[in-house]
């Protein structure tokens, strides 16, 4: 009795012990898989991280490169468009600015007429506009209380201008005109007329 209860126990005891070998080897493996599981959704997802910044990226980027192949040389084109464009429109902004500083464009009162000075600092203006396509944006005004009366004159120094500018080989199209009456400026201060390169 006692043996065989030494021998149970012995078999329950080697049988425990298998048991808890084959609980550990299942842990184990279990931990394995789950760490290996882990280690390849963290590659994932700095693949799909490095992906989108960079496999991907590149990848899209080649592949945006085939598809914008004519438009990569376009966009260059565009961007050398843009860089000359921007050239252009620094020379005429520096043009604008030292004609403007050798002979202002302002009106005599209750006048639309240019002086021969104002002529020939719009023909400077108008010379640093050929070759290019940059537009300007022309601000006139009139004193007047009367606000009908200072738009109907700010309007018609604001023609004489684009006229003068026309007469120098500048389209119409070019000259974004603003004739503002007494909005913007009153006085003597609306003799005065501004001229940028228009936005």
């Amino acid at each position: 009795m006692f043996v065989s209860l030494s021998s149970a126990n012995a078999e329950t005891a080697k049988g425990s012990s298998n048991f808890m070998r084959r609980t550990i080897a299942r842990t184990v493996t279990g931990v394995a898989i789950v760490a290996g599981l882990v280690a390849a959704c963290g590659s994932e997802g700095e693949n799909g991280a490095a992906g989108s910044s960079g496999t991907n990226g590149t990848a899209s980027s080649a592949a945006g490169a085939p598809s914008s192949g004519a438009p990569a040389s376009s966009g260059t084109g565009t961007g050398d468009a843009g860089q000359a464009g921007g050239e252009a429109a620094q020379k005429v902004t520096a043009a604008i600015q030292q004609a403007l500083q050798q002979s202002p464009i302002i009106f005599t009162t209750e006048s639309a007429e240019l002086s021969e000075k104002s002529k020939t600092a719009l023909g400077e203006i108008a010379k640093a506009m050929q070759g290019n396509d940059v537009k300007i944006a022309v601000a006139t005004h009139a004193g007047y209380p009367d606000a009908e009366k200072s738009k109907a004159l700010s309007e018609k120094r604001a023609e004489a201008i684009t006229a003068a500018l026309e007469a120098a080989g500048v389209t119409k199209d070019r000259v974004k005109t603003e004739a503002t009456g007494n909005e913007k400026a009153q006085g003597d201060k609306a003799l005065d007329t501004q001229i940028t390169v228009a936005q």
